[in-house]
């Protein structure tokens, strides 16, 4: 056994034992806040013999990838499961800072946990948003644990001419000033707001609060030591969960699911825990210097349409400060009613470039909202991979864009950005 290959087995088997012990520990020593802590960082260090055990974990840029991945799952699992509380309750923000999952850079996610069959007010704005609707999940739905227990859709949400709306989840309809209700059934544990966003613009972004019915303005109880222990055994359980399941999620299903540089067939995500009316379709892409990978998306009828960049760990790549993507209200769409799009390192020129920011290979999603039926087979997106410099013969109408114009869209991403975090 080679030296590294051996060093590798011993930390595998320091990190796996301390962990057992751990894990079996007697009820008196888990709900010791430090024997919880202790499980929490053996977790960590768990999680990261995984991922660089992972395919993923490839080239240099990949590997400081997969390091940023698992401090943003570390960071995800103690606001989720230490800091959050169902019963006074605060939205967790998923966004350009904290990434994961195939974030999609056009939506502001917020995540609360409930208790099922409990009443709560979920209030806010609109604001620049073109769509706002609200899901409940049963479980873990996103690692195979769990279903989505209620949707309720922009379409089902009263929205006020001042853009304000409130909804109100709880077993029953009641009375108040809320404008639109959705069940809240017993088994349901989180409830999430998403806001989403076609066009970047400089207008107000929009917001939403979650309050527990009866329990406003009451007084917050001071955690016990168990309390404690037993939110970090949540958290460390959650943090080795959203770690691995990604990576592995690539690989099943865009690596393994079809050829690279090609589009998997539309599904409706609404099956899989999505949103009613959402399809989507995506594919893995490799790129040499000096080629491009070509994605036909004809327009449809679909009130949302979009396509976004991803790495391997299916976080989604930087987009603020680089154009990985794009709605087709931010795109160029050719005479012959198709929306071309150019994924590539090196700047083709063309209006629709999503940068893949220096990797050699990732993940492409097309995300379709709104939906009314289906997606007609002839309106499916196609993906092939070219030369770079064969784009304009391949491209109708080809649109030529300048660096300035580059740097002015990057600005004004980040700024939209920065007000829809408020960072």
């Amino acid at each position: 056994m080679r030296i590294r290959e051996q060093a590798h087995w011993l930390a595998t088997i320091q990190i796996a034992l301390p962990l057992a012990l751990a894990l079996s520990a007697t009820a008196s020593e888990k709900d010791d806040p430090s024997t919880a802590l202790a499980a929490f960082a053996l977790r960590i260090e768990r999680s990261e013999q995984a991922l660089r055990k992972s395919p993923a974990y490839g080239s240099e840029a990949e590997q400081a990838l997969a390091y940023l991945h698992l401090s943003r799952a570390i960071i995800r699992a103690l606001e989720a499961e230490v800091l959050q509380d169902a019963d006074f309750p605060y939205f967790r923000i998923l966004d350009f800072w904290l990434r994961e999952g195939g974030d999609n850079p056009d939506q502001r996610y917020a995540f609360s946990p409930i208790r099922g069959g409990e009443a709560y007010r979920i209030w806010g704005r609109l604001g620049s948003a073109r769509r706002v609707e609200i899901q409940l999940y049963a479980g873990e739905p996103w690692a195979g644990t769990g279903r989505s227990a209620g949707y309720l859709a922009f379409e089902d949400i009263e929205i006020a001419g001042d853009g304000s709306f409130s909804v109100m989840l709880g077993t029953e309809r009641g009375v108040g000033d809320h404008r639109s209700w959705l069940r809240n059934p017993l088994e349901a544990t989180t409830v999430f707001v998403r806001h989403i966003y076609d066009d970047w613009n400089e207008a107000l972004p929009g917001e939403a609060h979650i309050d527990r019915v009866g329990l406003t303005g009451a007084r917050m109880p001071l955690p016990t030591p168990a309390d404690l222990a037993r939110r970090l055994h949540a958290a460390a359980e959650m943090l080795e969960k959203s770690a691995t399941v990604w990576p592995n999620f690539v690989q099943k299903r865009y690596v393994k699911a079809g050829p690279t540089n090609s589009v998997s067939k539309l599904i409706d995500t609404y099956a899989l825990g999505g949103a009613k009316g959402r399809w989507m379709a995506g594919g893995h892409f490799v790129l040499a210097p000096g080629k491009a990978v070509l994605i036909k998306t004809p327009a449809t009828r679909a009130q949302y349409q979009a396509i976004q960049l991803a790495d391997m760990w299916f976080n989604s790549l930087e987009h603020a400060n680089q154009i990985s993507s794009l709605t087709t209200r931010q795109s160029v769409r050719a005479a012959d009613d198709v929306y071309y799009t150019v994924i590539s390192n090196e700047d083709p020129g063309h209006a629709n470039w999503l940068d893949a920011g220096g990797l050699e290979r990732g993940v492409f999603l097309l995300r379709y909202d709104g939906v009314l039926g289906e997606i007609p087979e002839a309106q499916h997106p196609s993906a092939r991979l070219v030369d770079l410099d064969a784009l304009e013969g391949l491209i109708p109408d080809f649109t030529r864009v300048s660096e300035n114009e580059r740097q002015r869209t990057r600005a004004a991403r980040r700024q939209h950005l920065q007000r829809r975090s408020g960072r």
